[in-house]
């Protein structure tokens, strides 16, 4: 019943779009291909019977297809949409966001790959649990995620939105009501097994659609010490209105945004669960091994795009200051591809932003469920229990992620991803970091360094240009830079240490921690 819910949802209401008149031609070739990319979708649905399928696709995922999977949790519509156009609306600038999302996959490969299998078994609590005092690290872990989850849902609910322009000529908050809605759903169904088949999909859809794109781009003679020329690359947009990363950016600040860039990664819930549906130690290292290829690949193929968007779309009135430049690739696409192209890598994203979605608001609600819930306040809960909870965590998620993206309609969604990122680099990585590497990390220092970060980058985003101006619409904002994660991480690092070293209450743990059965 469920599959025929689903497969209703995606596409009738389609359907129903595409017997009104005055669609975009792009439209109907997105109709022809988005039912066999949902068939995908429900084909890799699965039943799921145990607490270990339900949080981690029952470990027994391989190398390679772990890797493939990992590859399309990642490589959401913030880095298609978003780099292309940032790239396409400030010029250089858009380059830090392919090469700092990059850029933390080496931190992984090198420092968690294998502790994250061997310490814990599904969640960043499994792994700090065992050292510290649960309750309140367990909760300080849930906490942090709240804020990464919702933001990164809501970069992809801003995709939606411009998808459902671009295709239905319907506004944007239909959009992000109606996707936002079934990612809601979706999420209260959590099946995890489907979602990783659901993401090995989408990689190779998204792989394959951004390879056509750029080699069409390049066909007609475009040359790439063409497309990279310095007077070619110029902001495309210097006048706008609205924020353009990089132009008028202090070096600090993009210092600022490369931290977060690079550690955001290693502390996103649904790409930290990843290494726990894998059977060993092994097959994690491998799984990273394969994601960092793709993803290299993938990202090399984007900010070509990118260039390609700038030589193909300077001067044309397609892309306007008030979409952000997220909509830069599909007009890329219908420029080199025509109407079929552009309809086609419309479907393949909708299929990116739906398994995102998903897979997201899971890893989030098991946060709260199997973190929370489980772990702290019920160790004896039933497995029917934290499902229950489970559903409450993905509607509470669910909304603010639609209110969040309703919000930030002119934002590029690259720029969401990368706000994302910092909240994860400030409360995450630091406590994940220091439990698996520093043996003097003490319970105290652990809680108020993570709290000291979090209300850091809370504070800083609040008073800062994004919500202070551009949403609240005061003049001045009090913190003055779009990128906190220099400062808050900074404080977060520095509290974990003073509390930790200060702390006379317990003695500091064991130099390892011993691997869970």
């Amino acid at each position: 019943m469920h599959r025929l819910l689903l497969l209703l949802t995606v596409i009738l209401p389609a359907g129903a779009l595409a017997a009104e008149s005055g669609l975009p031609e792009p439209t109907w070739y997105f109709f022809a291909a988005i039912v066999p990319f949902s068939l995908l979708l429900l084909w890799s649905s699965a039943r799921i019977r145990t607490a270990a399928e339900f949080y981690a696709s029952g470990r027994q995922t391989g190398g390679l297809s772990n890797g493939l999977a990992i590859t399309g949790d990642y490589l959401s519509a913030a880095s298609f949409l978003g780099i292309t156009g940032l790239i396409l609306i400030s010029g250089y600038s858009g380059m830090l966001y392919a090469v700092g999302f990059f850029a933390g996959w080496p931190l992984i490969l090198i420092l968690l790959a294998d502790k994250l299998r061997s310490l814990g078994r599904y969640t960043l609590a499994d792994v700090v649990s065992d050292r510290f005092e649960r309750r309140p690290v367990v909760f300080l872990s849930t906490v942090g995620y709240f804020p990464v989850v919702v933001l990164y849902l809501a970069a992809q609910l801003v995709a939606v939105g411009y998808l459902s322009e671009y295709l239905f000529n319907l506004p944007y908050s239909w959009g992000v009501l109606t996707v936002g809605g079934m990612a809601v759903l979706t999420g209260i169904t959590g099946r995890m097994i489907f979602s990783s088949r659901a993401q090995m999909i989408k990689a190779i859809l998204i792989l394959v659609s951004t390879a056509i794109v750029v080699t069409l781009a390049l066909l007609p003679g475009q040359r790439l010490p063409d497309l990279f020329s310095l007077a070619q690359v110029q902001p495309l947009l210097p006048d706008t209105l609205y924020y353009l990363p990089g132009v008028d950016d202090t070096p600090l600040s993009m210092i600022s945004l490369g931290l977060a860039l690079m550690l955001g990664p290693v502390g996103l819930p649904h790409i930290m669960s990843r290494f726990f549906s894998v059977a060993d130690e092994r097959r994690a290292r491998m799984s990273v091994f394969y994601a960092t290829g793709f993803i290299g690949l993938f990202y090399i193929l984007t900010f070509v795009m990118g260039f390609a968007a700038v030589s193909y779309l300077a001067g044309t009135t397609s892309v306007t200051p008030a979409d952000g430049g997220n909509l830069a690739a599909l007009h890329l696409a219908e420029v080199v591809g025509g109407a079929p192209l552009a309809g086609v890598l419309a479907a393949v994203l909708l299929t990116v932003l739906l398994s995102v979605l998903t897979s997201l608001t899971l890893a989030g609600s098991s946060a709260l469920s199997h973190d929370w819930y489980a772990l702290t306040m019920r160790p004896a809960s039933s497995y029917s229990e934290e499902r229950n909870v489970h559903r409450m965590a993905a509607a509470i998620s669910g909304i603010s992620a639609v209110v969040a993206a309703l919000l930030f309609e002119h934002q590029n969604v690259a720029f969401i991803v990368g706000l994302a990122f910092a909240f994860a680099a400030s409360v995450n990585v630091p406590l994940l970091l220091g439990s698996l590497y520093w043996s003097r990390l003490t319970t105290r220092g652990a809680v108020m360094g993570g709290w000291a970060g979090l209300l850091c980058v809370t504070f800083c985003t609040l008073t800062g240009p994004l919500v202070w101006v551009d949403i609240l619409g005061f003049s001045d904002a009090l913190f003055p830079s779009r990128y906190p994660a220099l400062l808050s991480v900074t404080v977060a690092v520095l509290g974990m240490w003073y509390f930790s070293v200060s702390d006379r209450t317990e003695p500091p743990a064991a130099e390892e921690q011993e691997p869970r059965p």
